[in-house]
């Protein structure tokens, strides 16, 4: 090639390589620049479609959102002004809509009929939700749909005032419940992006410099696969999405599989000319790359298809990452590798990943022997896996907002809380207060049950019935239940009492009994729903037949409760759909069915294996466990999915056989096992930056992904040979030691 002609093709591939970048560079930055993150949306961590769901939709729509923060200080008394510049200003400055009311222990004090009682008796009645020990009140702030849906703003805004108005060094001022919680989660979110995703890179590209050896190729590395991964964030935040707690991990995911499909490409150019360096890295590796990101991207929009937003949405733009990072592998990288390295020199074959081959074919049967003894003891565990899904579980204990929690509790009273609804139907306004001594009588049974601390109902606004007795006690007790019938109408404002007209025309009226029980608790949601169910069945029916009531339970705490039910059966099914779907797929790109089915046992034995150990140990599955396994068969299948394709090429440039030979297994194996190995390596050194993580979803997650690799690598390295040979799907032809 004439010295010119050279020079004008070296300048166009510079112009080109750097205009990619350039253009890459500027979109990492927009879109970094404009991350948000929801994880204060707490329905995005609920499945879609239940009928406890709509039972709590139908709760905020008669009684208002349940979500709440609480507020106290050390001396917040009712006498104490900075109480009432608190809830003032909170009303005056909210321009948002993000508080619905205020309550306070003194509000209680001023309007709650003291004309009837005394101030001590209105406190005792109301202890453990707004006065605490010494008689310390606390502000309730309730949110409005809006507030609970922005649950970082609300909480945000409520700090300022708070602390505007109390003082920012004020002792022991607290501000708790769960938006101040999501508002915590939203800070670890981006300290995930900041304080984890550059470990990981720099651990990933530290073993990659380990395996290459080349600080040139692990330039092109680390280039391509920085690009990549800045790229799959804006492309989150630039089509207006937010980040939740689980996909947060998506930049880090995209950076590791860049890193290995890079990697596999510089394999494919080792020997080559410097000037067909991009060419035949393009010719053996664009379709083992494109095949295995398109098996990791079913695997993970497999998840789309979860009834749990946050699954749905990190499921999706997983797949987003997953085709980005191989346009910037596929693009790239080769152009790269030409312009900035030299020749690829071959470099070590792994001589001793040979010989495991070798011994591994000598030994075929027992070698599947083991692994299906494993199977079957690890798999036993599958039956016996539990989900839990609790929001505390999410956070480690040294987070400051769970120690405020504990702090509030041990001075005011629990914070956590379900809802039972008592439904009257055809309710006489005239009879109220039957229904509120039918209430009073089921809240002392309630709290005589070890799974309930406090009740809450719309009879602690109603002044004490009088107990005198005689004449005067019945004329008494005839002008409380007047009196009752006309403060019916105002019990509505309590947001514990709902008036409603039934179709038919007849009034219903539903009571609101708010259950209350510590944060820290280990609450069993199922116990509690059934003996709440059963002391509620049990004292209404004293006083009403079944057909005049409804009794209901419903919550965030009991939301949960469901997601957790649901979580198992969530986790299974999108295994076994990404499995149907990749299945074929491996068939097709191997263009053999047998082929196609021994190539995914080694992809799924380790979420058998892991999943069954989990459930033996007896470790809960919360949402980043449950999606691990999904995340790790679409990893894992890229390194079969390399070792298969390649066999299955030299099979054919060897005799035109379309069955895979011993022969090109083992040549395959000598050339693709030690790429397979510093793929698995620097995945796993790369996520192991997360698993330190204050967010415990997002470590859980990663500890599970590096074990399910690493028993993938395993697999790969000693399974699917075994499997090969034992069930005699090659062509017999001796293989030289």
């Amino acid at each position: 090639m004439p010295p010119k002609d050279a020079s004008m093709r070296s300048s166009a591939m510079i112009a080109v390589v750097l205009v990619q970048f350039l253009i890459g560079a500027l979109i990492c930055i927009v879109g970094i620049l404009r991350i948000d993150t929801n994880i204060e949306d707490v329905m995005q961590w609920l499945p879609d479609h239940s009928d406890e769901r709509a039972l709590y939709e139908s709760l905020v729509s008669r009684f208002g959102v349940d979500d709440f923060l609480l507020v106290t200080w050390d001396g917040c008394m009712a006498g104490d002004p900075r109480r009432q510049r608190v809830e003032d200003r909170l009303q005056q400055d909210d321009v948002n809509g993000l508080v619905a009311k205020t309550i306070s222990g003194a509000d209680l004090l001023e309007t709650n009929g003291a004309a009837y009682e005394t101030p001590a008796a209105i406190i005792e009645r109301f202890r453990g939700f707004f006065f605490g020990q010494n008689d310390q009140t606390c502000i309730a702030i309730i949110l409005t749909q809006s507030g609970m849906t922005n649950r970082l703003e609300s909480m945000e805004f409520v700090e300022t005032v708070v602390r505007d108005s109390v003082g920012a060094d004020q002792p022991g001022l607290l501000i708790v419940g769960y938006p101040a919680i999501s508002a915590e989660g939203d800070k670890l979110i981006r300290q995930n992006l900041t304080n984890a995703l550059l470990p990981c890179c720099l651990l990933a590209t530290g073993v990659a410099w380990f395996f290459l050896r080349d600080l040139r190729l692990v330039l092109v590395v680390f280039l391509t696969s920085g690009v990549a991964s800045g790229t799959s964030i804006a492309m989150v935040t630039l089509s207006g999405y937010k980040w939740g707690g689980l996909t947060s991990a998506i930049p880090a995911l995209t950076f590791i599989l860049s890193v290995s499909g890079t990697l596999h490409l510089i394999n494919y150019a080792r020997g080559a000319e410097h000037d067909s360096i991009a060419a035949t890295a393009l010719r053996l590796g664009w379709k083992p790359c494109l095949f295995s990101a398109l098996t990791t991207a079913v695997s993970m929009l497999s998840l789309s298809h979860s009834e749990y937003q946050a699954i749905r949405e990190f499921g999706f733009f997983c797949a987003v990452g997953v085709v980005n990072s191989v346009f910037w592998q596929l693009a790239f990288a080769p152009w790269a590798l030409q312009l900035i390295a030299g020749k690829i020199e071959t470099g070590r074959a792994g001589a001793s990943l040979v010989r495991m081959h070798d011994w591994t074919a000598a030994h075929s049967l027992f070698v599947f022997g083991v692994f299906t003894v494993t199977l079957v003891v690890t798999a036993s565990g599958l039956p016996l896996l539990q989900s839990g899904l609790e929001v505390e579980e999410m956070f480690g204990s040294e987070i400051a907002t769970i120690r405020d929690v504990a702090r509030f509790e041990a001075k005011i009273g629990p914070i956590d809380q379900t809802e039972l609804l008592i439904e009257f139907f055809d309710a006489d306004p005239a009879q109220v207060a039957d229904r509120a001594a039918a209430i009073r009588q089921l809240q002392t049974a309630l709290v005589e049950t070890p799974e309930v601390d406090a009740t809450l109902s719309a009879t602690a606004w109603l002044p004490p019935e009088s107990e005198q007795r005689g004449i005067a006690g019945v004329s008494a007790r005839v002008l409380y239940r007047k009196k009752l019938a006309g403060l019916r109408e105002q019990l509505t404002e309590t947001s514990y009492l709902s008036l409603q007209s039934s179709p038919a025309g007849e009034a219903t009226e539903t009571w609101r009994i708010s259950l209350r029980f510590p944060f820290s608790k280990s609450v069993d949601f199922e116990q509690l729903r059934d003996s709440v169910a059963i002391v509620a069945q049990q004292e209404l029916v004293k006083r009403y037949s079944p057909d005049q009531i409804q009794i209901q339970q419903t919550g965030v705490g009991l939301l949960y409760h469901v997601a957790q039910n649901k979580l198992m059966a969530d986790l299974f099914f999108n295994y076994l759909l990404a499995f149907a779907v990749i299945c074929p797929l491996m068939m097709l790109a191997l263009w053999s069915v047998p082929l196609g089915l021994l190539s995914m046992i080694p992809n799924c034995f380790p979420a058998i294996c892991l999943y069954g150990a989990i459930g033996l140990w007896g470790q809960p599955i919360d949402i980043g466990i449950a999606i691990a396994g999904c995340i790790a068969l679409g990893i894992a299948v890229d390194d079969t999915t390399h070792f298969m394709m390649r066999a299955k090429e030299i099979a054919f440039r060897e005799g035109g056989s379309t069955r895979i030979t011993r022969s090109a297994i083992r040549t395959a194996y000598s050339q693709c096992s030690r790429a397979m190995l510093a793929t698995t390596l620097i995945a796993s050194v790369g996520l192991a930056a997360f698993l330190n993580q204050t967010l415990l979803v997002m470590s859980r997650f990663s500890l599970v992904l590096i074990l399910s690799l690493l028993i993938a690598l395993v697999c790969d390295l000693l399974l699917l040979p075994a499997l090969l040979y034992t069930f005699r799907v090659t062509d017999q032809v001796d293989v030289d030691a």
